[in-house]
């Protein structure tokens, strides 16, 4: 035994599960590992470690100081085999079509789109740090000169009012509004003076949420912090979705913004109907796009008496957009741009949008399962009724949960909010604590405490139905 190995024989550390082929940079990682031997050469964009040196390991053996995310019934679940730690081949080319497609060619085809965007794009810097909480971690589209904070209204000087709304919302719900949010406020007040929250009602939706910050409705409330968080919160809701109109259908529907992170001006509206399903339906860039495109909608489905309403209600909102130079469409080029940045599709469609370093591959890999096989699983733990059956279950879905813990602790944190998002679009309650402590554990590391707070008080009281105001 020479010098070197006696020394590595007496090191103290974990032993590297990659040995000599580890391709981890960040200091923290090399502190709590130790490897045969220095890596003499960085790992190529193209590389990945192509199995983990792991067999039939316990979810809580995989790293001694690693949080457990196993999930809560797993007491009695078999141990499995981890599954394959495979390249991540980010979707820069997102459609609507079957993410699952599992086909030959489209493996082809996206490897391809894979290699085409590696050869265009301008990043920078060559080595990046993989840092533990994400800070050194790229937006994947950042060097392509695209812009979360573009905006479809324009530039507007918020009043003394506006700033004290915007100051209450962002104690209470922990982030500002957009310019145009208070826009439409000032367009509602036209049209009913004595209760702008209700100046949509003959179409059958109403201002809610943030909104009732600017109606008063909070002046007396006294709730804890995160009640305030699940305030018009739908089941199905991912915490950057923030309500701020309802319907008055039995079947929830809404709308809200969307942002990709708690500190952004958010680039678009979604709506969401749960009592039907998790997806998340693009709603243009701003309000008044929103509630054009819902008044267009209502024209070609709704009931006879509503769609007499639409033409005076939707006159004088493309008249005040006009004045505003608001844009209406339902496609921006905010929109498109962030096409560009989804990294996947989950369950809830509207792709996610995490910070990616293409050069490294840090900050997000594909889950051990396709929507489809996780799905399925899903399915048939929501309808397991007896205890075998759902322990059954539970053993499908371990290997899922150990392989995206390992994936948190190698800095790919994206794949955690995926799962999340998965789990609280798929609509089961039986994985709310599970959902909670990936997606809250995971915002952390991409220093998202927003987030993880929303995530933290949704899943501790995720509440069905449309009666969902805490006032």
């Amino acid at each position: 035994m020479d010098k070197e190995d006696k020394k590595y024989q007496q090191d103290k550390r974990i032993v590297c599960k990659y040995g000599n082929k580890c391709y981890q940079k960040n200091p923290t990682h090399h502190e709590k590992y130790k490897h045969p031997q220095k890596r003499k050469t960085p790992r190529s964009p193209q590389q990945a470690p192509k199995k983990l040196k792991t067999d039939k390991v316990e979810p809580s053996k995989v790293d001694s100081d690693a949080e457990d995310y196993s999930i809560e019934d797993d007491s009695n679940t078999s141990s499995e085999s981890i599954p394959k730690a495979t390249n991540v081949k980010v979707n820069h080319e997102v459609s609507d079509s079957d993410p699952d497609d599992d086909s030959e060619s489209n493996h082809s085809e996206t490897e391809d789109n894979s290699n085409k965007m590696e050869d265009t794009s301008n990043i920078q810097e060559e080595n990046a740090v993989d840092s533990d909480k994400g800070e050194n971690l790229e937006d994947n589209n950042t060097k392509n000169g695209t812009n979360d904070d573009s905006k479809d209204t324009k530039d507007k000087t918020y009043s003394n009012k506006e700033k004290e709304w915007n100051s209450i919302i962002k104690d209470k719900f922990l982030v500002d509004m957009p310019p145009d949010f208070f826009q439409f406020w000032d367009f509602c007040e036209k049209q009913a003076p004595k209760c702008p929250s209700e100046a949509l009602s003959k179409v059958g939706i109403f201002l809610v949420g943030p909104y009732d910050v600017l109606a008063g409705k909070f002046s007396k409330v006294d709730k804890p912090p995160e009640d305030y968080l699940i305030h018009w919160r739908y089941y199905r809701d991912p915490p950057e979705l923030q309500t701020v109109l309802r319907s008055d259908d039995a079947n929830g529907y809404h709308i809200g913004y969307f942002r990709d992170a708690p500190d952004k001006t958010p680039v678009l509206l979604v709506s969401n109907t749960p009592q039907k399903n998790g997806i998340l339906t693009p709603m243009g860039g701003n309000i008044f796009a929103a509630v054009n495109l819902y008044l267009e909608d209502l024209k070609k489905s709704g009931n006879p008496f509503r769609k007499m309403a639409v033409g005076g209600i939707q006159a004088a909102l493309t008249k005040e957009a006009q004045r505003l130079g608001i844009d209406l469409s339902r496609k921006t080029k905010a929109i498109v741009a962030r096409e560009k940045k989804i990294v996947t599709r989950s369950f809830n469609k509207i792709g996610l949008c995490v910070p990616y370093n293409k050069k490294s591959q840090v900050g997000y890999r594909e889950l051990a399962q396709t929507n489809k096989e996780l799905e399925a699983n899903l399915n048939k733990l929501e309808q397991a009724k007896t205890k075998a059956e759902q322990d059954k279950c539970f053993s499908d879905l371990q290997p899922v949960f150990t392989y995206t813990s390992i994936a948190s602790d190698e800095c790919d944190f994206g794949t955690g909010i995926e799962l999340g998002w998965n789990i609280i679009s798929h609509g089961t309650d039986r994985l709310n604590a599970t959902a909670g402590r990936f997606l809250a554990s995971n915002y952390r590391l991409f220093n998202m405490e927003a987030f993880a707070k929303i995530a933290e008080a949704h899943m501790k009281n995720r509440r069905k139905g449309n009666k969902l105001s805490i006032i």
